[in-house]
């Protein structure tokens, strides 16, 4: 059991012990550590006040020029029958670069579509028949026959022209009546003059029988001469009446017939250009599925190693063309829904290219130029951006553009304090807290 002096002496034990602590002063940093954690606390309050930190808005990106590379892709299945041009080459606009195998030959097809393509409307009569008859055309070949028999028909119908004798012998007989009637004019003219001879003897004998110095037989004999002579006027008269509708009639068939004519001429020159637009149409629809065709001045880069008589299929990426003159170089993104409202024109884009490496080559920038009012069917914003400075990057380097560029870009939306964002989060966990 512990004894009142062992007590005693522990209490003066401690007592030296407190007493030394109390006879030294405390160190600094008890003394003032409590103002500089306040001090402290202070200046991050006031930092993160100032400090401000940027929202980003992340997506791929593409950039290209607004004259973009030219991708060429197969537009049916068949083979690789001919490759004119070798990769990285310079081509020209409307270049043939490539062949696709078709019942067809094509240097054929080429040479007609040049032979079309030389010849007006109005010197179609002088197109080549002959010539082409033994062209190798393939697919185009029903096309072709129905123009040539169109053509041929046409040719025929003005060289020999049907029409021609049936208006000529119209004509001969218009002109054999006119004759007649200049002849029964005359005639006419001498069956009066008879005919007042005849009325005169008439009327004198009338006298005479009226004074009996006749004989009633004599009378009647110059009674019938008065009729024969007025019967001979009428039917020079009828005569000539029907000759001038013979005249009209044959007048109204020559017009028919002139009619008729022109009327077979321009269908038949109507049935020759219809067919001969039918086969352009051919033509354009061959070309199209079997030719490569470049259609702007560039460098043509095949899109893999393409050997001949490899088959091809439809929408299959051959080659591209990337344009000898590129205009100004733009951005193209989709912005997914998320935090696209924030998107806004002239607002900074910071553009990480894949090919090449920002921490080795830097940081394109660009800026907000427009961005959809829809979405597109997977919900996403197409935001154009402009590169004011190019393809200067923030290394002061200028990075080559001779493809199309991919990479990911960040659009600076707003600028927050820390301050800010760090009562956000606050708020948002009270919130849900509260729900």
């Amino acid at each position: 059991m512990e004894t009142k002096k062992d007590k005693l002496d522990e209490i003066t034990f401690r007592s030296e012990a407190v007493q030394d602590v109390l006879a030294e002063p405390p160190h600094w940093m008890f003394r003032w550590g409590s103002v500089i954690i306040l001090v402290t606390l202070l200046m991050i309050l006031l930092m993160s006040y100032f400090i401000k930190y940027p929202e980003f808005v992340p997506a791929s990106i593409i950039v290209t020029s607004q004259n973009p590379p030219e991708k060429l892709e197969i537009r049916t299945d068949s083979r690789i029958e001919k490759i004119l041009i070798t990769d990285h080459q310079k081509v020209k606009k409307g270049q043939l670069l490539m062949v696709l195998q078709s019942t067809a030959n094509y240097k054929d097809i080429l040479q007609l579509k040049q032979i079309i393509d030389s010849i007006s409307p109005h010197q179609l009569v002088s197109f080549p028949v002959d010539k082409i008859s033994g062209f190798k055309l393939g697919e185009l070949q029903g096309d072709y026959n129905n123009f040539a028999k169109a053509f041929q028909d046409e040719k025929l119908f003005t060289r020999l022209k049907p029409y021609a004798p049936e208006n000529t012998a119209t004509i001969q007989n218009i002109s054999v009546n006119k004759s007649r009637i200049v002849t029964l004019k005359r005639q006419k003219a001498f069956e009066l003059a008879k005919y007042e001879l005849v009325r005169k003897n008439y009327q004198r004998a009338q006298q005479l029988l009226s004074q009996k110095a006749i004989s009633t037989a004599e009378f009647e004999n110059e009674k019938i001469k008065f009729l024969q002579a007025q019967q001979n006027l009428e039917n020079i008269d009828i005569s000539l009446a029907q000759t001038e509708e013979m005249i009209y009639n044959l007048n109204k068939t020559k017009s028919g017939t002139s009619i008729n004519a022109e009327k077979d001429k321009i269908n038949f020159a109507s049935q020759t250009l219809q067919l001969l637009e039918q086969l352009r149409r051919s033509l354009r629809a061959w070309e199209q599925s079997y030719l490569v065709i470049s259609s702007t001045d560039g460098i043509a880069s095949f899109q893999q190693f393409w050997g001949e008589n490899q088959f091809v299929k439809r929408g299959d990426p051959i080659l591209s063309i990337l344009p000898n003159h590129t205009q100004a170089l733009i951005g193209r993104m989709f912005v997914a829904a998320t935090n696209s409202g924030k998107i806004a024109r002239g607002e900074k884009v910071l553009i990480k290219l894949d090919n090449y490496r920002y921490q080795e080559y830097g940081i394109v920038e660009g800026k907000v130029q427009n961005i959809s009012f829809t979405p597109d069917d997977k919900g996403n914003y197409y935001v154009d951006v402009s590169l004011p400075k190019g393809l200067k990057t923030s290394y002061h380097k200028i990075l080559p553009f001779d493809k199309e560029l991919k990479g990911n870009a960040e659009i600076v939306t707003q600028d927050l304090r820390l301050i800010e964002r760090f009562f956000y989060q606050i708020r948002k966990i009270s919130r849900y807290q509260t729900e």
